[in-house]
């Protein structure tokens, strides 16, 4: 079939020189309908000769003897153009491209090109080459620079196979490469890469579909770098607005995966004033990707050793604030047990270096039926422990300065604050008693601080963390510090009622008047996310009456 491929490419370069001394090119020739279907099928036949690549045993003989140093023939020149980015097994996945007598190989086809020699389809196969090189599988620099040459050879001989194909019976590949040459430039996916990020897809799908770029292709590795870094120049409000449209891209082409997410990370750390994103901390966090940021001290997700320590914290920071929520929301509410624990542990998010999450049995066997407590469970894959003993119950560790804080989801159980280098347990253990013997070693044994959950507690523990050098990130109502003007004038109330409308359930009990009296808002699930926002609004929780009150000037 080669052998015919190319005495059809030598017809029809013959026949666009012969139509050209006659001045014919310029001219248009009648179709009757008699010949109007042979002539498609004619053309049927080019385009699938003008595609024809050698048999892959053939090409992979050639290239193997090429990297053995043996002298090849013409004909083995032209053969071994589809196999210049193929691994040989025989010879440790070594490539001709990586080959130190590459450059000279391209030379000669180089030479040719200017001559008008060279083979059209040779050129097609070292084109067929460049795009089934995938750079993201191997790091033989020696390869990668080789693909370099290659691609600058392409571009420079392009213009040479253009004008050698004329206008007569041109190859669709060529057709499509007179409009499309871009990809044949140093950026060769930009073009594409704006219009993915439009949403537009059309037009790079058939770009694939003509050129025979095949699904593991560098082109869309660069493709969804391209993108990534196209979003990255743009504004915050817009770089943000990209983001889940970029992990989809990540995801459906993850070659460069940890450049693009290097990218996006860096990027979101420069936005001004932007808060977590759930979707992008979700994605980056599975353990099929960068995994928990909170193993990275662990030596187990390295992949964060890509980003400077202060895009690492972001990061850890809102996994901590996601557990220290799903923490009280999940676990604690089960036995109604947060009595505004959520709301005072927020207050000093961004203090919380280091989190942890124990979970008891019970726990663990709801996660075949809660897919709350499921998903839980498998974002902490690598990084919770268990308890031993107390099935009912749930821990969770949290480091703030040098002090390190168990916080427990069921009463009677207290909070223990207990020195970071004076532990009374392994802080990495897979497992706890969760008793004297380990978590709760405070109820009997020195430690710095214990905090006991009744009537009034968020004002003593408040003054407990404070005489450890504890401080909340901002001023908040349990310390008795408040903004006067506020506390006499009162919550805006329209604020209070469009919060509360959000949580089914949640009831406004304004019982203020000029007697007295207090603002009460109710909430029988007692939702942390309720409380929280409730607290930055200036409301305190009573805990014997399980509501959240605003305090009388």
């Amino acid at each position: 079939m080669l052998l015919a491929a190319r005495a059809l490419d030598d017809l029809a370069r013959s026949l666009q020189a012969a139509i050209g001394s006659m001045g014919l090119d310029s001219g248009g020739f009648g179709r009757p309908e008699l010949i109007e279907r042979p002539t498609r099928d004619a053309e049927r036949i080019f385009q699938g000769y003008a595609k024809a690549k050698p048999s892959k045993e053939d090409a992979y003989a050639a290239a193997r003897a090429f990297l053995r140093d043996q002298p090849l023939d013409a004909w083995q020149r032209d053969l071994l153009a589809t196999a210049v980015a193929e691994p040989i097994r025989e010879l440790a996945g070594a490539m001709v491209l990586g080959h130190r007598g590459f450059a000279n190989l391209l030379a000669t086809y180089e030479v040719e090109a200017r001559q008008g020699e060279l083979w059209r389809l040779t050129w097609h196969g070292l084109l067929y080459s460049y795009f089934h090189y995938d750079p993201s599988r191997e790091e033989e620099d020696g390869n990668r620079k080789g693909w370099v040459a290659l691609r600058s050879f392409l571009e420079r001989t392009w213009p040479l196979i253009d004008r050698q194909a004329g206008t007569m019976l041109v190859p669709d590949w060529v057709v499509v490469l007179r409009s499309e040459s871009t990809v044949l430039g140093a950026k060769p996916a930009d073009k594409y890469a704006r219009a993915y990020l439009s949403g537009d897809t059309a037009a790079t799908d058939q770009l694939a579909a003509d050129l025979g770029i095949p699904q593991a292709s560098w082109f869309w590795h660069a493709l969804v770098l391209g993108a990534v870094e196209q979003a990255a120049a743009a504004s915050d409000a817009e770089f943000r607005h990209l983001i889940p449209q970029l992990i989809q891209l990540i995801q459906q082409k993850p070659g460069f995966r940890d450049e693009a997410i290097e990218l996006i990370l860096n990027r979101y750390h420069a936005c001004i004033g932007a808060p977590q994103d759930e979707r992008l901390r979700d994605f980056v966090c599975q353990h099929s990707v960068w995994k928990n940021p909170k193993l990275k001290s662990a030596g187990i997700a390295t992949a964060w050793n890509r980003v400077s320590d202060s895009v690492w914290k972001m990061v850890l920071g809102w996994v901590n604030e996601r557990n220290l929520k799903d923490f009280f929301d999940i676990l604690a509410a089960r036995n109604q047990a947060d009595e505004g624990r959520l709301a005072f542990w927020s207050s000093y998010l961004k203090q919380i270096t280091w989190t942890r999450l124990v979970f008891g049995a019970d726990t663990m066997a709801l996660k075949r039926t809660n897919v709350a407590v499921r998903d839980l469970i498998a974002r902490e894959e690598g990084s919770y422990a268990q308890l031993t003993s107390k099935r009912e119950v749930d821990a969770f560790m949290m480091q703030i300065g040098s002090y390190l804080i168990i916080e427990f989801s069921k009463k009677p159980n207290a909070c223990y604050v207990y020195q970071a280098d004076q532990l009374p347990y392994e802080p990495y253990a897979k497992y706890y008693d969760g008793g004297t013997a380990d978590l709760a070693a405070g109820y009997r044994e020195d430690c710095a601080a214990r905090i006991v959950h009744r009537d009034g507690w968020e004002d003593r523990a408040d003054a407990e963390l404070r005489a450890l050098g504890i401080y909340p990130d901002q001023p908040h109502a349990a310390t008795g510090t408040r903004n006067t003007a506020r506390s006499q004038l009162g919550p805006d109330m329209a604020t209070v009622r469009a919060l509360v409308s959000r949580f089914d359930g949640a009831t406004i009990n304004d019982r203020r008047s000029t007697q007295g009296g207090r603002l009460w808002v109710g909430d029988p699930q007692q939702r942390g996310r309720l409380g929280l926002e409730l607290k930055t609004l200036g409301f305190r929780w009573a805990a014997s009456r399980e509501a959240w009150y605003y305090p009388e000037s």
